[in-house]
């Protein structure tokens, strides 16, 4: 990634978690939300770096304008990239990038969206959200167009395994936990710490999460 692009994404994760609770606290906004475990595509055993080689060149551009993507395990996203059949068409697909915490490798996430250039609106409250064609659409790019195997020659898996599937309920209860904990103690007398909730609930739209997850 150059300097130029590796200072982008630092900027957003800088900044869009205070932007998030400004946002919370006027109109009920968000600057991060969750990537879901159904948005998962596949795992590439790669630097961040030379996927999004991969993805530049498939005609994919960076997505600054996008909110910061967390997973309920705390892993903050490291990249933010989109495809539109045109500059100026109705629809989108979003790829976000988590990279691996103890090896070299990158969770690529996707969905498809409204075009935040054609319709920002209905992009920012989850209009047209399709989290299974974007999956698709990504799997089509990397894996069926053979770009990752018989390209760059990058090793990649779709981890379909249970302990995936079950990551996201097993965090999504603790926060549970957590919060219902914090809702007792914020009626009892004398006690202090009370904490925020990790994730939002909105209605009619994606949840969003806390940017205190950023900082597990």
């Amino acid at each position: 990634m150059s300097y130029t692009k590796d200072a982008v994404n630092a900027v957003r994760r800088s900044l869009l978690p205070d932007l998030h609770f400004l946002l919370r606290g006027t109109f009920g906004g968000y600057a991060i939300s969750q990537t879901t475990a159904d948005e998962y595509a596949l795992t590439a055993y790669c630097s961040e770096g030379e996927l999004e080689d991969v993805l530049e060149r498939l005609g994919f551009s960076r997505n600054p304008i996008a909110a910061l993507k967390v997973r309920l395990d705390g892993n903050t996203s490291e990249g933010s990239w989109v495809w539109r059949p045109s500059r100026f068409a109705d629809e989108q697909l979003h790829i976000v990038l988590h990279d691996l915490e103890n090896e070299t490798g990158v969770d690529v996430y996707a969905h498809w969206e409204c075009s935040w250039i054609r319709h920002p609106y209905k992009h920012y409250v989850a209009r047209g959200y399709d989290a299974e064609k974007g999956v698709a659409l990504a799997r089509q790019w990397l894996v069926d167009g053979d770009e990752l195997e018989f390209g760059p020659g990058i090793d990649y898996e779709i981890d379909d395994s249970l302990a995936r599937r079950a990551s996201e309920a097993l965090w999504l209860s603790y926060y549970r936990v957590r919060e219902a904990k914090s809702a007792v103690a914020s009626k009892l007398p004398f006690v202090d710490g009370v904490e925020r909730p990790q994730v939002v609930e909105r209605e009619g739209a994606r949840d969003s999460v806390s940017p205190t997850i950023t900082g597990k």
